[in-house]
């Protein structure tokens, strides 16, 4: 037995059919699975079941299914002993190959079931290739019977009945809920399949969904249809597409059902359609159709017009410079293609790959000069013709340039440094000039000798790396950049760039003059180097407890004019080494400086003067001051005092054995802070101790 009418792709075997999807129960674990649909109408319920396996769905042909309806609510309310009712009192099975002839001749999904259930070896001719895919055959003949029956019943009802897949119950009531059960009759021990059921209720038919998302257009010489499929799943299986030529009278165009044979990453689908007649308007819309045979309701229709691309683009003929600023610019469209011409834009850009702008557009098709005005140093054209399919060519460019004894402006920024090995790098800013060509490097070694070209030809990045004699007795060098046009004509040299020769020897050493020990505090002073150029002064400590003798960079500074600096991080009964050094503009680091050693005692900080209080006495206009410290080996006693929100300086030192002093140096309604502490003759001093007073 042949198929009238059937070609589908082996896709088959990434297909999910309305609810379910195809696997091998020999190759895995699962059991296979039966899956149930109804549709609830009011005086009838229709069913539909189907399974997910190859041999599932070949035994279910062989030993069939029992249908068990069980009445469960009535009038709204659960009986206490629910009616069973067997429907089929034997196996509903696929009808016989007889019963199918009558169906076969009209109905193209019924043909392909039945040559997937009985033809004595599988195969789909390519009689009508408009209907599916060429079948291509990488799998088994039972996988692809299983694929191409499950395919056609999910498209046509009245297929899936007579393939023992589809029930229609006409024995319901109002008011009554059913819970149908399918069972398979295929012995347990020939391949387990579970039984599944539907609860469903006869009800008043519900209004299916319109498709939605409907759009089309031209492209590529045909009609191209979309809309949303994936969302629509629950409702329809296939699509039904209608066209028409007036907008009111519409007729369906496709011979298959329209639906996904595989699983896409996009939700939609399309559908590709002949342009019977070009410049003519066409109207679609499309159609949802279910599992049951329903046709949905017809979506929202769209119109789309086709036209014929242009094949030809426009040529430049002439070209003719006016003025400095105006060019007549003239093309042709060859005369063949012209029919399809709706007009012209005229482009331009500054180079000749762009980026284009329209300097005129709406030109009309029968147009075929435009004079602009507004040339600049270089300009690049291009004609762009449009067509009535909403398509465009464009002509090849076409440089204009008009008279240009103008040189380029003088560059600018011009930069550099020099390293220690006498490697020079130079950068300048950019020069804006559209027909710049690029950059000549000069240099000089003295002031007044004539500069000389480094670059045989011009450079067109902003920078550049030269390498200078370091032992040439000038110390300094010089450079310059002139700008070029691509008319030669050539911009005013940059200004002079002037860069001092880095120097081979090292500056003379810093010397330090004297250092002090303030209690938690060394104080270090010295005398800078003698020499010029000088960047960096270098600072390095040797501490036997924490470096093991070794060398530490402590302090480093630019300001070459420092001769003083205090280390305040320093630990008490410890040595600590000092040597200093600078650094030259050429980074040469002189040698260091003789060290100077200094030891700190054995506590840095003494505990605090006790008992520090103020008395104040506005008649006699006086402030007594009065303490007590009664530590050994003090050397003197040092008073600091400030005025308002002035900084401490200090005021008195007293002998060790001075208790009091009277301040007299004071200003009515003034606020006075004073501060105090002792200092002992290892160089150690006592903890800060200050007190605040309104006079």
């Amino acid at each position: 037995m042949g198929v009238k009418k059937a070609c589908i792709s082996w896709l088959f075997i990434l297909f999910t059919f309305f609810g379910w999807s195809q696997k091998t129960t020999l190759d895995t674990l699962q059991p296979p699975k039966l899956i149930v649909k109804g549709l609830a109408k009011k005086d009838a319920i229709y069913l539909r079941w189907g399974v997910d396996d190859k041999w599932a769905w070949k035994y279910g042909n062989e030993y069939g299914y029992f249908i068990e309806r069980v009445t469960i609510f009535r009038n709204g309310k659960p009986l206490e002993k629910p009616e069973k009712v067997l429907l089929t009192t034997e196996p509903i099975k696929p009808k016989p190959l007889l019963e199918w002839e009558p169906l076969i001749k009209t109905n193209d999904m019924a043909a392909v079931a039945a040559q997937a259930i009985y033809g004595e070896s599988f195969s789909v001719n390519d009689e009508s290739e408009n209907l599916f895919m060429k079948v291509v055959n990488q799998s088994s003949e039972l996988e692809q019977r299983f694929g191409f029956s499950m395919f056609a019943v999910d498209q046509d009802f009245v297929a899936a009945q007579y393939a023992g897949l589809g029930y229609v119950d006409e024995e319901v009531r109002q008011g009554e809920r059913y819970l149908y059960n399918i069972k398979p009759a295929t012995p347990q021990e020939t391949l387990k399949i579970d039984e599944s059921g539907i609860l469903i209720a006869p009800t008043i038919e519900q209004s299916l969904p319109k498709p939605y998302d409907f759009a089309a257009y031209y492209y590529n010489n045909a009609f191209v249809l979309i809309w949303e499929y994936d969302s629509l799943l629950d409702y329809y299986t296939s699509y039904d597409l209608e066209k028409s030529e007036d907008g009111k009278t519409f007729k369906k165009i496709n011979d298959a059902p329209i639906t996904k044979l595989a699983i896409t990453k996009v939700s939609g689908i399309s559908y590709t359609d002949s342009i019977p007649e070009y410049g003519k308007k066409y109207w679609y819309r499309v159609k949802g159709r279910t599992l049951f045979n329903e046709t949905g309701p017809p979506s929202d229709t769209t119109s789309v017009i086709a036209f014929k691309e242009l094949l030809a683009v426009p040529q430049f003929t002439t070209n003719s410079i006016l003025s400095e600023k105006e060019v007549a610019l003239q093309w042709e469209f060859p005369k063949d293609e012209a029919w399809k011409l709706t007009g012209f834009d005229v482009l331009r850009a500054p180079k000749a790959i762009g980026p284009y702008k329209e300097v005129a557009t709406t030109l009309d098709k029968q147009e075929r000069s435009f004079t602009y005005n507004g040339l600049e140093t270089i300009n690049y054209f291009k004609i762009r013709a449009y067509g009535t399919a909403g398509d465009y060519q464009d002509s090849s460019p076409a440089m204009v340039q008009p008279v240009d004894s103008i040189p380029p402006d003088k560059p600018v920024g011009l930069q550099g440094k020099v390293d220690t090995l006498g490697v020079v790098r130079l950068s300048w800013g950019p020069n804006t000039e559209m027909d710049l060509k690029g950059y000549t490097v000069l240099r000089a070694d003295r002031e007044n000798q004539e500069f000389t070209r480094l670059t045989k030809r011009e450079i067109l990045e902003t920078n550049f790396q030269d390498t200078i004699n370091i032992k040439n007795f000038a110390s300094k060098v010089y450079y310059r950049i002139i700008a070029s046009d691509l008319r030669y004509n050539e911009s005013q040299p940059s200004d002079t760039l002037v860069l001092e020769r880095p120097s081979r020897v090292p500056p003379t050493s810093p010397v330090f003059t004297e250092y002090e020990l303030l209690g938690d505090t060394i104080l270090l002073k010295w005398t800078r180097s003698s020499s010029d150029k000088l960047v960096k002064q270098i600072i390095y400590r040797s501490d036997p407890s924490s470096t093991d003798g070794l060398w530490e960079n402590i302090f480093e500074t630019e300001d070459v004019s420092l001769t003083v600096f205090k280390d305040v991080d320093i630990e008490p009964n410890n040595s600590y080494g000092y040597t200093i050094t600078s650094v030259n503009s050429a980074g040469l680091e002189s040698k260091p400086s003789p060290v100077v050693s200094v030891t700190t005692p054995q506590s840095l900080v003494k505990p605090k003067i006790k008992a520090f209080y103020a008395e104040v006495d506005r008649e006699s206009k006086h402030i007594t001051l009065s303490w007590r410290y009664n530590e050994p080996n003090i050397l003197e006693i040092q008073l600091f005092k400030k005025q308002n929100e002035g900084a401490f300086t200090l005021f008195k030192t007293f002998e060790p054995s001075t208790r009091q002093f009277m301040d007299t140096k004071l200003i009515p309604n003034s606020n006075y802070g004073y501060g105090i502490k002792a200092v002992f003759t290892d160089g150690s001093t006592s903890q800060w101790e200050e007190i605040d007073i309104k006079y």
